[in-house]
């Protein structure tokens, strides 16, 4: 037995414009035009409705929810227990939340893979929500990067392998890199970005080569790659030290998604034709932990 992905929708709040004199300096760096900010009255739940509503009537048949989010409505109790009863879901079903960042949608996505192939479960809704904007104040020029936004990706069986191997790899000496602290009692999320950048541009492409080694496989075997959607700059690079044409690009009007970034990223890729069924895809996650991971599809 083994597991494909299904359908993928996803949900962006509405566009917020940058107003700043040094714009043209940011967008130069970010690739990005403005970010997606969520209403006050909005959490990483009510953004994930929205996005798994889109599935309609294939809800009806998920026996599994896995939730990826590091901005949960609650320490306890899990996201995924809520958003089962917000979708009247079932309630003999599995709920799982993990809490990763932009590696999180390939977390997820192993685990759902792991669940219908070992035959425990059939039916996957994988969501992917944060709302990184609550920890980020104006001061912060993080704003110009991140979106709150939420994905919702069904995963279910299959009789043919669609979903291939994984690869992770995780250095959590790096993890005050991104962080939320407490700052005079406050939560507020910051980021190094020169050790950010230098860990992947050392460790993403070093670790896709091992992968690529390791599985027998040509980078131009695969028609797109799809890597987090960090910033321009970050993606330009990396896109370099692969030297190929085949990395996507949608970062200019959604901003920096976190673990979403992934699925967004395939849903309007196919949606703009520039992928189809049974086109080889690699897939890389990378960020918070600092940590990432790769894997290969067929959608």
């Amino acid at each position: 037995m083994f597991s494909k992905i299904d359908t993928i929708e996803y949900y962006l709040p509405k566009r917020k414009k940058f107003s700043s004199k040094n714009f043209n300096k940011i967008y130069s760096k970010t690739g990005i035009l403005n970010t997606r900010v969520k209403n006050t009255n909005q959490d990483v739940i009510d953004l994930a409705y929205k996005a798994c509503l889109k599935h309609k009537r294939k809800l009806n048949n998920i026996d599994t929810i896995i939730f990826v989010t590091q901005t949960p409505r609650y320490l306890l109790p899990s996201c995924s227990c809520i958003l089962q009863d917000k979708l009247k879901l079932k309630k003999k079903i599995y709920t799982l939340d993990l809490n990763m960042g932009c590696s999180g949608f390939i977390y997820g996505l192993s685990v759902a893979d792991s669940l219908i192939k070992s035959g425990i479960r059939n039916n996957v809704l994988l969501v992917c929500s944060d709302t990184y904007s609550k920890y980020i104040d104006e001061k912060n020029t993080n704003r110009y990067i991140f979106s709150d936004s939420a994905s919702a990706t069904i995963i279910k069986k299959s009789d043919k392998k669609k979903i291939y191997d994984f690869s992770f790899f995780t250095d959590g000496s790096k993890h005050q890199s991104i962080i939320i602290d407490k700052i005079n009692e406050i939560e507020k999320f910051s980021m190094i970005g020169s050790e950010v950048f230098a860990f992947t541009l050392e460790q993403v492409p070093l670790n896709i080569n091992n992968y690529l080694k390791k599985y027998k496989k040509k980078l131009n075997f695969y028609k797109k790659i799809f890597l987090h959607q960090a910033s321009g700059i970050i993606l330009d690079n990396l896109k370099r030290k692969l030297n190929s044409k085949n990395v996507y690009k949608d970062i200019k009007d959604i901003g920096n998604t976190t673990s979403s970034s992934i699925p967004i990223s395939i849903a309007n890729a196919k949606k703009k034709g520039e992928i189809k069924n049974n086109d080889n895809l690699l897939l890389c996650g990378f960020g918070i932990g600092l940590s990432l991971g790769i894997t290969s599809i067929k959608l």
